[in-house]
């Protein structure tokens, strides 16, 4: 159907699904599969806060309450329904955030059509989560680079948190996702491609720096 949104076709076929982003002002049916994206990523979320429950309650606090088995069981479910809560939510969250920060470059295309657009962006990052599952069940911590980006191989040569986390930012996943927000707007904008092309690179290196260094504070490499 004409202005229908197809999440899976136009993850592989961008350039023919987003053909319709000038011609359509309305993303029919667009509501039950945002739905639907908020809720893989709620299972998702859920099942990686599970899988890394030992981890995230290996603190001082908890330590010192010195939990009996049952109620530590009881703790790792109540880890999960939190990150199923909060999974829920964070795709609107994201989505939402860098619709907004693209609108300004490109104000012809209009929050509705950025939104949709980063919506199946955003699936591409869902499936990366989900192929670092195995690794952090494997690991029990939720601090797993993925498998398909150069993060891996930097965690081994270096232990600079900053650096780490740029290498893990250089993956497929980040190369993917760069290519369809490039075909979207190509297909929704009227600004040239070298525009286009120079706005999508400058937005996200500033996300990738921003990150980055984000996870360097986290790890006490970096003060403010």
């Amino acid at each position: 159907m004409p202005g229908e949104v197809h999440i899976l076709k136009s993850l592989v076929q961008p350039r023919e699904q987003f053909g319709y982003f000038r011609r359509f002002n309305k993303a029919e049916g667009f509501f039950l599969r945002f739905l639907m994206i908020c809720i893989v990523s709620a299972f998702l979320t859920a099942f990686s806060y599970f899988l890394s429950a030992d981890h995230l309650l290996d603190i001082p606090m908890v330590k010192d309450v010195k939990l009996t088995d049952n109620k530590l069981q009881a703790s790792k479910y109540l880890l999960m329904t939190a990150g199923g809560l909060i999974g829920f939510i964070t795709p609107a969250i994201i989505i939402s955030c860098m619709s907004i920060v693209f609108l300004p470059f490109f104000r012809e295309v209009g929050f509705k059509k950025l939104f949709v657009l980063q919506s199946i962006v955003y699936c591409v990052f869902l499936m990366s989560t989900f192929l670092k599952l195995p690794f952090q069940g494997m690991l029990n911590t939720n601090a797993v680079l993925s498998p398909l980006s150069l993060g891996a191989i930097a965690n081994y040569a270096t232990n600079n948190a900053f650096i780490i986390s740029l290498s893990g930012f250089i993956s497929v996943f980040t190369i993917w996702a760069f290519y369809l927000t490039y075909a979207g707007l190509k297909q929704a904008s009227y600004k040239s491609k070298a525009y286009i092309i120079a706005a999508v690179s400058l937005l996200y290196i500033g996300f990738i720096l921003l990150s980055s260094l984000t996870y360097a504070l986290q790890y006490g490499q970096l003060t403010l």
